[in-house]
């Protein structure tokens, strides 16, 4: 086997496991929007900014957060749902390839197709989560703004761009992985030598 193929199957493990277990919780988190435990009130360490103003950002981070699930929360629950559905399978089929010997060209071949239906979720849980850390850090800054030195305000407002900058990046990311472990797990390169092997 090429030396590539331990690593694709171990990526293909790592990121299936973190993705599913990530939209798992966004889900959980989308059912249980009223729930006290929900962006459970910790110290933000914002220094410059009193305890009171430290709690209206909490308050206003909780409320926006609801505020923009609930605004989607049909589509939110469908696409995380099979989210976590179709990178459950990249983990399955992952550790079906690196534990077993039997079958392995048909596990590739199904690890390419659900990485495929991994990707097109991920992206469209992705553009949700941008849609959502916007509304966050625009209400958050909102707050924090009114109260901020002109020295903080700058970094507010870095802090949102930064924030949804890499909401983008991470989404663009993980899409890349997806779409690349399904191009290498379908390939005919990769097909033939299973077969090879098997034979």
């Amino acid at each position: 086997m090429p030396g590539s193929y331990r690593w694709a199957v171990i990526i293909a493990v790592i990121i299936g496991f973190q993705v599913a277990l990530s939209a798992a919780f966004d889900v959980h988190m989308a059912m249980n929007l009223d729930s006290p435990s929900v962006g459970e009130e910790q110290d933000l360490g914002i220094a410059g900014i009193s305890p009171a103003v430290q709690h209206q950002v909490w308050l206003t981070q909780r409320a926006s957060y609801q505020a923009a699930v609930s605004s989607m929360l049909p589509w939110r629950l469908f696409s995380s749902a099979l989210l976590a559905l179709g990178s459950a399978l990249v983990f399955f089929f992952g550790m079906r390839l690196r534990l077993s010997v039997e079958d392995r060209a048909r596990s590739a071949e199904l690890l390419g197709f659900a990485a495929v239906g991994a990707a097109l979720m991920r992206s469209i849980d992705g553009a949700q989560s941008l849609v959502i850390v916007r509304t966050v850090a625009t209400e958050t800054a909102r707050v924090m703004l009114t109260e901020a030195s002109a020295d903080l305000k700058i970094g507010v407002q870095a802090g949102m761009t930064f924030a949804s900058i890499m909401s983008v990046v991470w989404s663009l990311t993980m899409v890349a992985v997806f779409v690349s472990l399904s191009s290498y797990f379908r390939s005919e390169r990769l097909r033939d030598a299973l077969a090879r092997e098997e034979g």
